[in-house]
């Protein structure tokens, strides 16, 4: 399980998204929005916002009975654990306020009490299995090598905004030229 510590040191990062270069040429990351919960001298953890796999929660946990809510590809590392942003705040016992609004994971049974109860919809939180990590000197390389762009977010609407628009509207947020490339499919040579 991954602890965030309030009162550690954090960077420019925390909280903000990065968007995945469009020349980006790594197997996992392409075309991904990351958002980042945590930032310490030792490393960085986020998750990958808009990677939706096939699968729901009822898939993992099948007693839940309103378990439709999607499993998003958080990242390649941990990929058995399942982990969970929100907005439902003191709702979920042991939650951690990343900022305003948003927070990192909680007692898993209230969550599932939330969901079963109808207390949650699928804007008030985004299910991952596995989370993105780095090495604090090995992100910071990666942004100054130009492989992410650094954007602020509304973590407000962070859960809410549509998985397949992200990395494009995010795209196009640091250059507008850039939106081009989410027209583009992912392999160029299928167009």
């Amino acid at each position: 399980m991954i602890k965030i510590k309030k009162n550690e040191y954090f960077c420019k990062v925390l909280g903000k998204l990065l968007i995945a270069h469009p020349l980006l040429n790594d197997g996992f990351f392409n075309r991904s929005v990351v958002y980042i919960s945590q930032y310490t001298n030792e490393s960085v953890v986020g998750f990958v916002l808009n990677f939706k796999t096939q699968f729901k929660l009822r898939d993992v946990r099948p007693q839940v009975q309103n378990g439709n809510l999607p499993i998003f590809d958080g990242g390649p590392v941990a990929k058995d654990q399942l982990f969970f942003l929100h907005t439902l705040g003191e709702k979920i016992k042991d939650s951690v306020q990343i900022e305003d609004n948003l927070y990192f994971g909680g007692d898993f049974n209230d969550l599932l009490y939330c969901i079963d109860h109808h207390r949650v919809s699928e804007n008030d939180i985004r299910l991952f299995a596995g989370y993105s990590g780095w090495d604090k000197d090995q992100l910071d390389m990666e942004i100054e090598k130009g492989s992410w762009f650094v954007n602020t977010t509304d973590a407000s609407t962070l859960l809410s905004i549509g998985s397949n628009v992200l990395w494009g509207s995010e795209l196009g947020k640091q250059r507008r030229s850039f939106g081009i490339f989410s027209e583009i499919g992912s392999d160029p040579s299928a167009n």
